[in-house]
């Protein structure tokens, strides 16, 4: 299966374009064919590759256009520049593609289109996004299963990370795309202990999402965009080659972890019979369990601790003989909560959360008091609830409610149990 890895920060200059194309040459070392999709206007990573010079009739502007005259599908547009690394370029036509598009209904979903229309036969696709959150970016997290997030060792570092995540957020929200979020250490300095410093601090934040491989500061990264090569066709020794073999390990790892867990999801359902300690004669029920291939039984066989209840028996047999208790049922009361924000120079603000599906409407919405203070009664039922503010489009957590959670986006959630 295709992966589709976006590497994106709005913030220029953190090694977006070096970690694409040196990311493609660590995953071609290993054998897999690799596609870059540049989709910067500037077509930094088109000249890193040397496959800026191509004709301009043929670039990735061509491919998302709706101009009859001027479109051309993916695979005519794709240019071969090392061994298992093509590229589809860009160039500066894609700074109007969003004022040409405005008015298109499909218009965030062109990329994602146009890779599915193109049946293209790669392991992985990575898209190089330009430094900013606008139309481009937006199509690149709309196409991507994976969002790789470079941050230098600099003191705007996590600055408008979290609108980049907010952005995430709201593309799982509305259109229930939810892509895997890493954070990427670039341009570490070993010497200084500054970036220590500065790594400390973004991997507090990102927690389990920071990437364990770390990109030092190496001339030969810069050696090698020079001769428009990825650095392990400059030098394999280098540092910049081994830091970014290394992400190209972990990658691989964390998609064969994915496949591992997809596998298990995907299993078909069998009927199998569960046993259970009741009333004499009683009936023997009936349920759908998932039948395991042999390596997830025994996968989960030796993870498993030794006080679980469930035994393998065969490989396509399930025997649970522990008594099911039967579900409690949830408190219909309601609670009437009183939400509330100090925002006085917001024009707009309401409350979603896992009790309106995240979804902000007219009955989210927060009424402006005097003062600019904000409120919204609602009625919860008893339980553990995670919700935001969207004050005027941007996603925030409750300042004044210290209970948070991180989610999966990179971002946190505030927490109230009733």
């Amino acid at each position: 299966m295709m992966k589709k890895i976006a590497v994106a920060n709005q913030k220029g200059g953190c090694g977006k374009t070096t970690t694409t194309i040196n990311l493609a040459g660590a995953l071609a070392d290993a054998g897999k064919r690799t596609l870059i999709i540049d989709l910067d206007p500037q077509a930094h990573a088109s000249f890193g590759l040397n496959a800026s010079s191509q004709s301009m009739d043929r670039s990735i502007y061509n491919v998302l256009t709706d101009n009859p005259d001027k479109n051309r599908p993916i695979n005519d547009c794709i240019v071969k520049v090392a061994q298992n690394i093509d590229i589809v370029p860009a160039n500066i036509l894609l700074s109007t593609l969003e004022q040409e598009l405005k008015d298109k209904e499909d218009a965030v979903s062109k990329l994602n289109l146009a890779l599915a229309m193109g049946q293209l036969e790669y392991d992985y696709v990575l898209v190089d996004c330009p430094p900013s959150l606008g139309f481009l970016t937006f199509n690149a997290l709309r196409a991507a299963d994976h969002v790789i997030v470079p941050i230098d060792m600099s003191a705007f570092s996590l600055m408008g990370v979290g609108k980049l995540l907010g952005m995430i957020e709201l593309i799982k929200i509305k259109i229930n795309h939810a892509p895997r979020v890493s954070a990427l250490a670039t341009l570490y300095d070993k010497r200084t202990k500054y970036s220590q410093v500065i790594y400390d601090e973004i991997k507090t934040f990102f927690k389990a999402q920071m990437l364990t491989a770390i990109i030092r500061m190496s001339v030969d990264l810069k050696k090698a965009a020079a001769k428009g090569v990825c650095v392990t066709q400059l030098n394999k020794d280098s540092i910049g080659a081994k830091d970014y073999t290394a992400l190209g390990q972990e990658i691989l790892r964390l998609d064969g972890a994915e496949e591992f867990e997809k596998a298990l999801n995907d299993t078909a359902p069998m009927t199998v019979t569960i046993s259970t300690p009741t009333a004499e004669n009683a009936p023997t029920e009936r349920v759908d369990v998932v039948a395991l291939p042999q390596a997830l039984e025994t996968a989960i066989r030796e993870s498993a601790p030794s006080t679980h209840h469930q035994a393998i028996n065969s490989p396509r047999n399930v025997i649970i003989d522990e008594p099911v208790a039967p579900a409690q049922e949830a408190s219909s009361g309601f609670k009437e909560i009183l939400f509330n924000i100090d925002a006085p120079n917001a024009k707009e603000i309401h409350i979603v959360g896992d009790f309106n599906n995240w979804q902000p409407g007219e009955n989210s919405r927060l009424s402006r008091l005097e003062g600019g203070r904000w409120e919204k009664k609602l009625g919860l039922n008893p339980g553990r609830h995670k919700y935001k503010f969207v004050i005027d489009g941007e996603w925030v957590s409750d300042s004044n409610n210290k209970e948070q959670e991180q989610n999966s986006f990179g971002t946190f959630d505030s927490v109230i149990i009733l």
